[in-house]
């Protein structure tokens, strides 16, 4: 009888080591496809990140030819900023003035090298993210021309918000014309452009400007606006749906204050966390209020779940819209090397999906200039979105002459054979969470219940069918080293004796759970 119940007890603790055992392999991959909303996503500005063809500019090739770059990073899926055929002058650089949606930009390349771009990503399992931008079109796109010029003839007069006979409303000033989301042909438009590129092997959307969707039309009050937008975007979503149950719907909602964009989850998978940004920014970056880092993003999380009980996150610290983060001046100085690798670690271990701007990996720099020209004609955001670092002439792009240390930052080339760089930092915590399914998927975080000013902890658990592990994660806010005290399965990085600003990943026991949250 004792050799039995010692058979049964050697299988129980088999079964919770298995159900506590991060996966690999095709299970791996198996909780991938359950999980299609969960991914670590690296933000690309075509034109500054590769050129294949010694243009200057960058293009889909030069996207293709460094997937493995990527894939070695720990990247699971791309955000290409827009590239639909666009203005071309050096104002308009950034893409959003969509001169025809079913085309690409031509100095970034041809259809072909777009799809032979999609296709190697797949091969790696790498989901590709576009940046659709449906509040306005270019001021030169046909409907619109013809729209302005046969006012009382065109079939596309009522696709746009005239303020005056002659005057289209613009949310954004420098010809960007705002559609009229309300005319039911624009809406079936929009929902052919998600098809076609659906058709073509993209599998999210990016939604530019989202909460100004509504924005134009005449006497729309507030709430009206955003409730027309929550149904606008949640049609949408089930027409994508239909093609992809897996589709990736994310919004910018750009906005600091949690409650002001919990109802987008809605119509939306995910959402860019400006609130979890700025905590990062003050919290890590300045120090202040330390104790609460923690605290605020769970109540914010909270917030989201009555909305969406799947809500996915797009943690991050800074954009393409924003100063970089090695720009802000909390993250300079004798400790801002370790604060940029602390923020890191934080945005790579917190619910829904990271997200990694392009040269952010690097510590580039760059802020925003109030059209000031430097001899290639006004420049307003074009030095947050600065030719990438490679330390290859081959590859680097030139079309933005280098100001003001835009190209400073140490090179992929020089901080890939430095063991201690912000880019090898990246990779190890990328791939940590990659690697283990209880900081990749779902959304559970609880604060870890020693928080202190000192140390902010929170556990993150998943649990998939029997398979599942429960990861506590601790951050050291601070400039000293600090000692942890406590209970473990497995080290899986770090060091209890947690360097300045350091972090430290445990699994748990996961039946032990609530010896750790409060």
């Amino acid at each position: 009888m004792k050799k039995i119940l010692s058979l049964f007890t050697l299988l129980a603790m088999l079964s919770l080591l298995i159900a506590c055992t991060p996966t690999n392999g095709d299970d791996k991959v198996n909780l991938r496809s359950e999980n299609p909303r969960n991914d670590i996503y690296y933000e690309i500005f075509i034109r500054s990140f590769a050129d294949s063809d010694g243009d200057g500019i960058g293009d889909f090739n030069g996207v293709t030819q460094n997937l493995d770059y990527l894939e070695d990073l720990g990247v699971t899926a791309i955000w290409m900023m827009p590239f639909n055929d666009t203005e071309l002058d050096f104002e308009s650089h950034h893409g959003y003035r969509i001169r025809d949606y079913y085309d690409v930009n031509t100095e970034y390349g041809t259809m072909e090298d777009l799809e032979n771009l999609i296709e190697a990503a797949k091969e790696r399992k790498m989901r590709v993210m576009m940046d659709l931008v449906i509040n306005h079109t270019s001021d030169t796109h046909p409907w619109f021309v013809d729209a302005r010029d046969n006012a009382s003839t065109s079939p596309y007069r009522d696709w746009y918000i005239w303020q005056t006979p002659s005057t289209a409303f613009e949310s954004f000033a420098g010809g960007m014309k705002d559609l009229n989301l309300q005319n039911e042909e624009v809406v079936q438009e929009i929902k052919n452009i998600v098809t076609f590129w659906q058709d073509k092997g993209i599998t999210g959307f990016r939604f530019d400007a989202a909460k100004h969707l509504f924005i134009g039309d005449p006497g729309t009050n507030p709430a009206v606006m955003a409730s027309k937008t929550h149904e606008f975007l949640r049609g949408l979503q089930t027409h994508a749906r239909q093609n992809d149950p897996g589709v990736l719907f994310l919004g910018e909602v750009f906005e600091y204050e949690y409650s002001a964009v919990q109802n987008y989850y809605i119509g939306l998978d995910s959402l860019f966390d400006f609130y979890v940004a700025n905590e990062i920014w003050s919290k890590v970056g300045h120090g202040t209020n330390s104790r609460l880092f923690v605290s605020n993003i769970e109540r914010a999380f909270n917030t989201y779940r009555p909305y969406n009980a799947n809500y996915a996150p797009a943690i991050f610290m800074s954009n393409h819209d924003l100063d970089r983060i090695a720009s802000l001046g909390q993250f300079s100085g004798p400790n801002g090397l370790e604060k940029l690798k602390l923020a890191a670690s934080v945005t790579l271990t917190l619910p829904g999906s990271p997200h990694i701007y392009y040269g952010e990996e690097l510590g580039m720099t760059g802020t925003r200039y109030e059209g000031t020209d430097f001899g290639q004609g006004a420049v307003y955001d074009q030095y947050r979105r600065a030719p990438f670092i490679w330390g290859d002439v081959s590859k680097t792009t030139t079309w933005l002459n280098p100001y003001n240390g835009s190209d400073s930052a140490p090179s992929v080339a020089t901080q890939l054979d430095n063991p201690n760089s912000l880019l090898n930092h990246y990779k190890a915590i990328a791939n940590l969470r990659k690697d283990n399914p209880g900081l990749m998927y779902g959304n559970f975080l609880k604060a870890w219940n020693e928080n202190t000013s000192s140390l902010q902890g929170y556990v993150r658990h998943y649990e998939f069918e029997g398979v599942g592990q429960t990861v506590l994660v601790i951050h050291n806010m601070t400039s000293t080293t600090k000692v942890v005290d406590v209970e473990y399965v497995k080290l899986l990085y770090g060091n209890l004796e947690l360097p300045a600003y350091g972090t430290l990943v445990l699994e748990i026991d996961s039946s032990k759970i609530n010896d750790y949250i409060s």
